[in-house]
């Protein structure tokens, strides 16, 4: 009788346990099937895209897949820009941006009014901005974060003398008076 030979596969380097095959959802079996079948015998890479059709669900569906499979350890994915995506970045790179001001777009005449009354009233509260501006509490508080994000103001505790939270009080800084000055 004939020999019959059968293609010897090496052993996998790491043992697969029952654990982490019954850990994969069926939706998740199906796309690691259809990955796994795309290279070994077609010889191609799969799109997410074309899982999807394949699947018949959105693609932000398989990427969830593909990234609990690879959370798993049993794929590897690599992510790869288009053509499209590249001739993007190539127009980005060429395009200069202006930098941005972020001092001068914080300042409207609102926020300028509040710093010329820090300027002259320091250690001030929300409610004494609130009642000399004649601006409501809501609003004062937003314009004074805006204000310390850019660090134009700062804030702090007062000290307590009644029971109770101390109210902050708000101060213009050295920045906020350069910027003040040059106005």
């Amino acid at each position: 009788m004939g020999k019959v030979s059968y293609p010897i596969r090496p052993l996998p380097t790491a043992m697969i346990t029952t654990e982490e095959v019954r850990a994969l959802t069926d939706r998740q079996r199906e796309v690691l099937s259809i990955v796994v079948e795309n290279k070994l015998y077609k010889g191609k890479e799969t799109n997410i895209a074309e899982l999807a059709e394949q699947l018949g669900v959105a693609p932000a569906a398989v990427y969830r897949h593909l990234v609990e499979i690879e959370r798993n350890e049993l794929l590897n994915v690599k992510i790869v820009p288009s053509e499209k995506g590249t001739m993007i970045y190539e127009r980005l790179r060429l395009d200069e941006r202006p930098r941005r001001q972020y001092t001068s777009e914080a300042l409207n005449e609102t926020r300028k009014e509040i710093l010329r009354f820090l300027l002259d009233h320091p250690t001030s509260t929300l409610v004494e901005l609130s009642e000399e501006l004649g601006i409501n509490d809501r609003t004062i508080y937003h314009h004074l974060r805006v204000l310390e994000a850019v660090q134009l103001i700062s804030r702090e505790r007062s000290r307590a003398t009644k029971r109770g939270v101390p109210p902050y009080i708000y101060n213009i800084t050295d920045h906020g008076k350069g910027v003040l000055f040059r106005l």
